[in-house]
């Protein structure tokens, strides 16, 4: 029971990292790099899917049930607008 929650949760189009402890590793489809998201920063990387102490691997096609370039991912308090489709600055914090 214990030791099973998600480090992270979903709600419409944003995630937000639950434990700052965890690492996210959102695996993209295959034509972008993947995202490894912590509390310090959200940042394109070409690290592979690969089992990790302290990586939680989620596939986006599985979390959104298809394939989705835009959404947002909130981490360390500060909420980040992901656009893949702006390969050259595809992350981008958001100012309130």
């Amino acid at each position: 029971m214990f030791g099973n929650e998600e480090p992270f949760t979903v709600t419409g189009n944003t995630i937000t990292l639950t434990d700052e402890n965890k690492r996210l590793l959102l695996v993209t489809p295959a034509r972008y790099d993947n995202i490894l998201v912590s509390r310090y920063s959200v940042e394109l990387t070409d690290i592979e899917p690969k089992r990790r102490p302290s990586v939680k691997n989620v596939l986006l096609s599985e979390l959104f049930k298809r394939d989705k370039t835009f959404f947002f991912i909130k981490a360390g308090g500060v909420e980040y607008q992901i656009d893949l489709k702006y390969t050259d600055s595809p992350i981008s914090e958001v100012k309130f």
